[in-house]
C-alpha cells in the first residue's frame, strides 16, 4: 500500500508589511485614495530632514514633495527626481552607499547650494528695491516682460509673474519659468517648471502661487516662517510687503509653494 504524502501548503509567506515590519517592498506614489501603511510611516520617518508633514502613514502631497527633494539631494538624475518612492530610495535613506554618479551629482548640487545663498539674498534685495520704488512700478499685464534685460529699470510696467521673474533675472538666477528669459512666462509656466515644496521647506527667494493651474497670483518670499513675509505685485498699488495670511484673504484657497534654487 502506497504511503500518502503530506499535503503541500498553499499559504503564502507574510510580507514584511503584514509582519508589521517597516520596510518598503512596494513603490509608493500619490493615489486616490492615498496609499497607507507602516511602510509609509517608515518612509516618513526617514524623510524627516525633508519636511514630509505629519508621520501619519498616509502618502500625501507633503510626503511626495519630500521624496522629490530627497532624490534631488541624494544625487538622483534630474529625470528621476519624481514623487514616487521605491525600495532603492528607502535603502539610500537608511544609509546604503550611493553609486559614484549619485555622489558626484550630490557634491555638485551642494556646491551650487552654497553659492545659491548669495543668489537668494540678491533676489530678496531686488524685491525690496521694487517695494521701495513702488510709485514707479506700475501694474500691467504685457509680454515680453518689461525691463527683463535692463536691471532696475524705472519706470517699470509689469504684473505679478513678471515682477517675480525680474527679481530672478536681475539676480543672475535661472529663469523660474524655464524659458531662458525669452520674455514670456506667467503663473502657469512657474507651476510647470519649478519644484513643488511643502511650506515648511520654503526659503527667502522662493515663490507662492494661489489657485489651481494655471494659477491666479504669485508672490515672492522675503522672509520664511509660520507666516512668511511676501513681496506681492497684484495691482497698481504694488509691489508691497505683505504677510502670507493677509494676502491669502484676497486669493483662492489652493496654495502651491515653489522653488527652483538649491
Amino acid at each position: 500500500m502506497r504511503r500518502k504524502e503530506p499535503a503541500m501548503s498553499t499559504a503564502q509567506p507574510l510580507s514584511d508589511v503584514q509582519h508589521g515590519q517597516a520596510t518598503t517592498a512596494r513603490t509608493l506614489h500619490l493615489t486616490n485614495p492615498l496609499m497607507t501603511g507602516p511602510d509609509v510611516v517608515h518612509l516618513q520617518t526617514l524623510l524627516a530632514a525633508y519636511h514630509p508633514g505629519d508621520v501619519d502613514g498616509e502618502y500625501g502631497p507633503a510626503t511626495a514633495a519630500a521624496v522629490k527633494q530627497a532624490k534631488w539631494s541624494l544625487g538622483y538624475p534630474d529625470a528621476k527626481c519624481d514623487e514616487s518612492a521605491g525600495p532603492q530610495l528607502v535603502s539610500y535613506l537608511e544609509g546604503e552607499e550611493l553609486p559614484a554618479d549619485f555622489q558626484a551629482r550630490r557634491a555638485a548640487r551642494r556646491h551650487d547650494q552654497a553659492k545659491s545663498l548669495t543668489v537668494r539674498e540678491h533676489i530678496v534685495t531686488v524685491a525690496r528695491w521694487g517695494i521701495q520704488h513702488e510709485p514707479q512700478v506700475h501694474y500691467r499685464q504685457s509680454r515680453p516682460i518689461d525691463g527683463l534685460h535692463e536691471a532696475r529699470k524705472l519706470p517699470l510696467l509689469t504684473d505679478c509673474s513678471g515682477f517675480s521673474t525680474l527679481c530672478y533675472a536681475w539676480s543672475g538666477a535661472p529663469d523660474p519659468n524655464g524659458l531662458n528669459y525669452s520674455g514670456a512666462g506667467y503663473t502657469g509656466t512657474l507651476l510647470q517648471h519649478m519644484r513643488h515644496i511643502p511650506k515648511s521647506a520654503i526659503q527667502p527667494g522662493d515663490l507662492v502661487v494661489w489657485g489651481p493651474s494655471p494659477g491666479h497670483h504669485v508672490a515672492l518670499v522675503l522672509e520664511a516662517g509660520d507666516d512668511p513675509l511676501l513681496a506681492s505685485h497684484g495691482q497698481e498699488k504694488g509691489p508691497i510687503a505683505i504677510r502670507f495670511s493677509l494676502e491669502s484673504k484676497y486669493q483662492p484657497a489652493q496654495v502651491t509653494w515653489l522653488s527652483c534654487l538649491p
